[in-house]
């Protein structure tokens, strides 16, 4: 298998989100866009990762500045996806596979990507990229393919035509491709469209152009293909995520009384036949035990919670709860705090590490 590098692009300003805040710093629950691309290509065993940067880029670099494995290169000007891409060339070696994924995709699985690769792979393909079918298609590129099924062209959609704005298959910004072809590309790249701008999209067009193989993706679950590029898109993915959160507790046996209205971190660990009630926040790296009782409106904060412990009403912040205690309702613990177990903190009191 050859080594892959991840490109991430992540220079954009994210102007529809009306913010003065970077897009990818934008939070989906508890963690920043950005958090989730990364984590994802970090679980997929990729450890070469470039996150290319623009708009505020102090501020990025300065979320990422603790992974060993991401490295922030500064795109100075905004001139596309395919000029942002371009800005890593130089770490990149032709016989690297190097993923290439828009950083506004936070729902991109781990298990995603390595089927993908896979793919590009075992169908000893220079390159491939990821499509999904909607029924009411997003304002994605879209997939054109020939007589044959095989990819023909890309077509942003400020690009397309009237029959080429009918296809249902689109383009979510995922892409793989052998170092060789993609260094080989990138001085073909033009900005003769619509954007005046060097798309990514085009890649494949090129290595198809000089004789190489390009396979198609058609990604299982739609919901990861899901972009943020406006407040609206930033609730889509935040209730997909906690979402299908919520149903990994309850399959691994946790009580959610009324789900849609529990809010828990992907970084949550909880114990068996605990009961979670509505209301609720359970955030950052939150180890809760089993058979314990947990709100209504509760907030628990990068805490422990021992076994058979209740907390009602209650707050709890980066601190430790033993065994078979009450909390509340109506108490605060604050962080650093350390109750042991059997204890009883009745209702409207402050807790501190004193």
């Amino acid at each position: 298998m050859e080594k892959v590098k991840a490109i991430v692009l992540a220079g954009g300003k994210g102007t529809r989100m009306k913010s003065n805040l970077p897009k990818v710093l934008h939070k989906v629950y508890d963690r920043c866009i950005i958090d989730y691309v990364c984590d994802a290509c970090e679980n997929a065993n990729i450890n070469d990762i470039y996150v290319i940067v623009g708009h505020k880029h102090e501020d990025v670099e300065e979320r990422l500045s603790s992974r060993e494995n991401v490295k922030c290169i500064f795109q100075k000007e905004q001139l596309g996806t395919g000029h942002a891409a371009m800005q890593a060339q130089d770490y990149i070696e032709d016989d690297d596979l190097v993923l290439i994924v828009n950083g506004d995709m936070p729902l991109i699985s781990p298990y995603t990507i390595t089927s993908f690769i896979s793919f590009l792979e075992m169908g000893n393909y220079d390159g491939a990229l990821v499509s999904a079918v909607f029924d009411q298609t997003p304002a994605y590129g879209r997939i054109v393919r020939d007589g044959y099924g095989n990819l023909s062209k890309i077509v942003e959609q400020k690009d397309c035509n009237e029959d080429e704005l009918a296809i249902k298959e689109v383009n979510i910004g995922l892409y793989c491709f052998k170092g060789k072809y993609l260094k080989e590309t990138f001085s073909k790249l033009n900005n003769n469209n619509a954007q005046k701008e060097y798309y990514i999209t085009d890649v494949p067009y090129y290595i198809i152009e000089k004789g190489g193989r390009i396979g198609v993706y058609v990604i299982q679950n739609p919901d990861e293909a899901q972009g943020v590029n406006s407040r609206n898109d930033l609730s889509i993915v935040t209730k997909t995520l906690l979402r299908d959160n919520r149903i990994k507790h309850m399959d691994n046996g946790v009580t959610l009384i009324d789900p849609d209205n529990t809010y828990i971190s992907l970084d949550v660990s909880i114990g068996k036949d605990t009961i979670i009630y509505p209301g609720t926040n359970i955030q950052g790296e939150t180890i809760i035990g089993e058979n314990c009782i947990i709100g209504p409106n509760s907030t628990i904060i990068s805490s422990t919670i021992g076994n058979n412990t209740t907390v009602e009403s209650s707050k709890i912040d980066r601190s430790s709860v033993g065994n078979n205690c009450k909390i509340g309702p109506f108490t605060y613990v604050t962080k650093n705090t350390y109750i042991k177990d059997n204890t009883i903190l009745s209702s409207l009191k402050e807790v501190k590490n004193d």
